[in-house]
């Protein structure tokens, strides 16, 4: 089969089809990966769940790429405005993909539990709604590397979070994180839409307990 002819291939936007796989690779392969040391920032955490996402994932359920601290670079200028903590790339259009941005919660510094929960809406969130990442898609994700192992307060601090920047992050007067669409059964998948110029964007939040 000629996949240059196949039009999917060329598809304005990832497949949404694809997304649940995508949450339950990441779930099984940070079940089979070695514990984070506590004081681990984001890069090598995410760097080392790729590695085992590559090996976990199976050629009949997994039909796209993942890849690991991607540079993101404009369409129009070419100029660099960043990069992408995780990717997931299945057409020919490299900027046609499903990403994740991550982040640490609850981190202990100086023996003190800092939420970082603002960080995650302001430096993570911001960049899908901003358009920064994912410009012209309507899907993305965030993982949360909650670093004493406490999802429970680690999810209330994001949704406080989250409600307290409504307008920022073009949500509606009544938007928080809810049960997700495509794994409610889940307590640690959940979901946020945001209004865009061309198309509602949905943001998918997985939750990862360190220890």
């Amino acid at each position: 089969m000629s996949y240059s002819g196949d039009p999917s291939m060329w598809a304005d936007l990832f497949p949404d089809f694809l997304i649940p796989g995508i949450i339950d690779l990441v779930l099984a392969s940070w079940k089979r990966l070695p514990t984070p040391a506590a004081d681990d920032h984001e890069v090598p955490i995410t760097v080392s769940l790729v590695s085992m996402m590559r090996r976990q994932k199976k050629r009949s359920e997994h039909p796209f790429r993942i890849d690991a601290e991607s540079d993101e670079l404009d369409q129009k200028t070419g100029g660099r405005l960043g990069r992408i903590d995780m990717r997931m790339s299945r057409g020919w259009r490299e900027e046609v993909y499903f990403a994740f941005e991550c982040k640490r919660l609850n981190v202990l510094r100086k023996g003190a539990r800092q939420s970082l929960a603002g960080e995650y809406a302001d430096e993570g969130m911001a960049r899908f709604v901003s358009g920064k990442y994912a410009g012209g898609l309507d899907a993305g994700g965030m993982l949360g590397y909650v670093m004493d192992g406490d999802l429970k307060s680690a999810m209330a601090a994001v949704k406080e979070a989250i409600e307290e920047r409504r307008t920022e992050l073009c949500m509606d007067s009544g938007g928080t994180l809810a049960t997700s669409s495509v794994r409610p059964r889940n307590t640690r998948v959940k979901e946020t839409s945001h209004r865009q110029a061309r198309t509602p964007f949905l943001i998918h939040h997985v939750f990862l307990p360190v220890g």
